[in-house]
């Protein structure tokens, strides 16, 4: 009788840490709401900047106005999410102020992410290996908005969702507050 209750004992602790383990491998899976809320300010940006040569790519005026670079890299799952947000929105909805830079360890890694997510009608280079990005501006994080006021960065942050950091540029870009 003992040796039965010690066995069934033996099998209901396995039964409990294989069930905890689950739960873990699950909650690990799902993100955080909180999380893809989230818009923070980017640390190792080099604010005050201005970049002394700008990629064609991105197109003319990226030093007059108000500007947003967008940061993504096709190894980051936000990235991909946030690139997926970007192929539903409208160019309308976009307007002028956004561009794209994928930065990925090789050009046909960032074409293939930009032709996977439809980002095509939003004016990109292709930052290969980050060079540019981390050269001239500091970054090293993905995703991430850069703001530039005539052709100066003054905001940077990473953030979960496009809509997130959308909201959030709201502010700023009209601002109101930092």
């Amino acid at each position: 009788m003992t040796v039965l209750i010690s066995v069934a004992l033996l099998v209901l602790t396995v039964a409990v840490a294989l069930l905890f383990a689950m739960m873990g491998e699950l909650s690990s899976r799902v993100p955080d709401p909180g999380e893809e809320q989230s818009v923070v300010p980017l640390r190792d940006a080099t604010l005050g900047v201005a970049p002394a040569d700008w990629p064609d790519a991105l197109g003319a005026h990226m030093d007059r106005g108000r500007r947003v670079l967008l940061v993504l890299s096709p190894v980051c799952a936000t990235c991909s999410k946030v690139g997926e947000e970007l192929s539903h929105l409208a160019t309308e909805e976009l307007g002028d102020q956004y561009r794209l830079i994928v930065s990925s360890g090789s050009a046909e890694a960032g074409a293939e992410f930009v032709s996977r997510h439809a980002l095509h009608k939003i004016p990109h280079y292709v930052d290969e290996g980050g060079t540019w990005t981390v050269g001239s501006l500091g970054v090293n994080s993905s995703p991430s908005a850069l703001v530039f006021e005539e052709g100066v960065l003054t905001d940077a942050y990473t953030f979960g969702t496009f809509r997130a950091i959308q909201q959030k540029l709201q502010t700023v870009m009209t601002g109101e507050l930092k």
